[in-house]
């Protein structure tokens, strides 16, 4: 069946975070359960042959054990051609765009099992422009992305961007995110933007233009007890989204829900403490991402940041990921 070169179907994902151990709390066989909805992915793709476009983290990180990795690229390949990854930073060692071929995801695109979109936009799925803004690349207007070159003889435009973007915010005192509608207000020269990093699944609309967070393919904490995992099916031809959600177990078979209510009390203690702690106006929640805005203020020496950023994935490696 020869697809409409005008309807450049994508199937637009994100935040796979394929992980070779199991996350706290789950009970399932949890990684049979990972490759059931990868599996289903692929499948959606062979049924519309639309190209995949993976928003980000396609792994939980940035280096992969050499039996996954031989998995996953004999499973890619028969779909070589349709898997497109921009790099997250769960991808990235050190977080650095420059180690891509020390990384897992480096691996897979230098066994052709999928196709990387790194800093260069690439033809995906027909005749539709996609410009990657990987993890640590701000996005840009496409004049400044790609010197005044004009696409205005294509059909819609696409963006894919790792940061993160909300449509509110998650908790009250947070910082350091980008509203959806202010994204699309501000780069109207995309008529798709896609974005990856935060797990919850949404879509928001401002004019003709679109947004499409597609959040997380699997539940990975408790705190995911009600996420329900999605792709998206997207027309390019009218530039329209069609929501597909990923079959799933009851969050009671899959979740080990047994600890106490003292501990459910502690828990709520600490996570209203936590939301309490403030500095400079910035809420510490997150270890690395504090770490990056403490190098960016004093300007810290990059081999000085690879040198943590690598102590710190040797770290996780030693406890099993």
């Amino acid at each position: 069946m020869q697809k409409d070169i005008n309807t450049s179907d994508l199937i637009l994902t994100a935040d796979w975070h394929i992980r070779s151990d199991v996350p706290e709390n789950r009970k399932d066989d949890f990684l049979h359960a990972q490759e059931k909805k990868i599996d289903f992915i692929l499948a959606q793709s062979d049924k519309y042959q639309a190209s995949i476009l993976i928003a980000g983290d396609l792994g939980n990180k940035p280096k992969w054990e050499n039996w996954l990795l031989e998995k996953y690229i004999k499973k890619f390949k028969a779909h070589s051609q349709r898997i497109y990854v921009l790099p997250g930073q769960h991808d990235l060692p050190c977080h650095r765009l420059d180690k891509l071929p020390e990384s897992g995801i480096g691996v897979l695109a230098a066994s052709l099992a999928i196709k990387l979109l790194d800093l260069e936009m690439i033809f995906c799925g027909g005749k539709c422009p996609v410009f990657p803004f990987p993890f640590g690349k701000e996005v840009v207007n496409i004049e400044d992305y790609d010197k005044g070159q004009k696409y205005s003889g294509y059909y819609n435009l696409v963006a894919v961007i790792h940061q993160l973007i909300v449509k509110s915010k998650l908790w009250v005192a947070q910082e350091n995110f980008t509203y959806a509608k202010s994204l699309l207000e501000k780069f109207p020269c995309y008529n798709l933007i896609v974005s990856g990093d935060n797990h919850q699944s949404f879509i928001e609309k401002y004019k003709d233009r679109i947004l499409v967070n597609p959040g997380s393919i699997m539940r990975s904490t408790v705190a995911q007890y009600d996420h329900l995992p999605k792709i998206y099916l997207w027309k390019a031809k009218n530039n329209s989204v069609e929501t597909i959600d990923i079959p799933i177990k009851s969050a009671l078979d899959v979740f080990d829900l047994s600890y106490s209510e003292d501990e459910k009390k502690k828990d709520e203690r600490m996570s209203a403490f936590v939301d309490s702690l403030q500095m400079d106006g910035e809420v510490k929640m997150s270890f690395k991402k504090n770490l990056e805005r403490f190098f960016r203020k004093n300007r810290v020496n990059q081999k000085v940041k690879d040198k943590i950023f690598m102590s710190l994935e040797k770290g996780k490696y030693k406890k099993g990921g």
